[in-house]
């Protein structure tokens, strides 16, 4: 079975990664709305990054990893041909990244800009099982008072898998199919970036 299946069956696995991809596509385009309002941010273009950003299903070997977005912006400086990584964070409380995603990050100098729900109201938002996209941005939509955003630069990318090492905090993640992780706690997030308000 592809490593990459976390456990799911490949029908299940091509399903979410579809699903997820247009979440993060809805996602990544209310930001650029968001990012109008906010005089501290200019963004001049971005064009999709690499592989094609459909959520179809790239067969064993295909290199899938690396940034989604590639961005001109102006927030706490100016970025030229900044690869961007588009996190959609739905559970409050922590992030939860792969040693090896990060690698891939930081090997291409990205950055990664995540989007995540602050507040525990106690409903849920992960990815449904009913796949139906209108049905969920309709919920998202509904709660996006308690989401902020914020941009881990590059350097602090770095940085945070450095400190995790160095610290023993690497571990294998049940929820990722085991594999090496970090988790983020959402009281360390302003070690890491500057949170920002949806609305």
């Amino acid at each position: 079975m592809d490593k990459r299946f976390d456990n799911r069956s490949k029908d299940d696995f091509k399903k979410h990664i579809k699903f997820t991809t247009q979440v993060e596509k809805y996602f990544f385009n209310r930001w650029l709305e968001v990012c109008k309002n906010n005089p501290d941010v200019d963004i001049d273009s971005w064009s999709d990054n690499g592989i094609e950003n459909d959520g179809e299903y790239m067969a064993t070997g295909t290199n899938t990893s690396g940034a989604d977005y590639m961005v001109d912006m102006t927030y706490h400086g100016t970025y030229k041909n900044l690869p961007l990584e588009m996190k959609w964070v739905p559970t409050a409380g922590k992030f939860t990244l792969k040693v090896n995603d990060l690698k891939a990050y930081i090997k291409e100098e990205a950055a990664i800009l995540f989007i995540y729900n602050a507040e525990s109201c106690g409903t849920n938002l992960r990815t449904p099982k009913h796949h139906d996209l209108d049905k969920y941005t309709k919920l998202i939509e509904s709660k996006q008072h308690q989401f902020k955003w914020g941009i881990m630069w590059p350097h602090n990318v770095k940085a945070v898998l450095e400190d995790f090492k160095e610290s023993g905090r690497i571990q294998k993640i049940p929820y990722m199919g085991h594999k090496l992780g970090i988790i983020i706690k959402q009281e360390e997030f302003n070690l890491w970036l500057i949170e920002e308000d949806w609305m």
